[in-house]
């Protein structure tokens, strides 16, 4: 089963993405830190709006110490960090609202 990993604290929109990938039977876990992580994940979903996972330094972090796709969504997307969260490792960006719109095509293109 493919596992996916979400950084997300606000409630409603983790419940959101969970309810939208486990319809396309996608394992799903809440992860408060790099440590928390399961075994074999495939893809990383960060809120980059989160104080503690929007930052540069747990991206590159993320990054460096797994193998998996990091997907981010923030509410407003300014050029200067977009660039940054890039560079740090963040495979694409998003904005919040088209996060759980487009996640199950997204996913599913990204484990072809």
């Amino acid at each position: 089963m493919i596992n996916i990993v979400l950084f997300v604290k606000d409630f409603e929109k983790g419940t959101e993405l969970s309810d939208h990938l486990t319809a396309i039977d996608i394992k799903v876990a809440f992860a408060e830190s790099i440590r928390d992580l399961p075994d074999q994940c495939q893809i990383g979903i960060v809120d980059l709006d989160d104080e503690k996972f929007g930052d540069v330094h747990f991206i590159s972090e993320l990054n460096s110490q797994t193998k998996m796709t990091i997907l981010g969504y923030m509410e407003k997307m300014h050029k200067n960090s977009l660039d940054k969260l890039k560079a740090a490792g963040c495979d694409l960006v998003l904005s919040k609202a088209s996060i759980v719109k487009n996640i199950q095509s997204l996913v599913k293109e990204i484990l072809k």
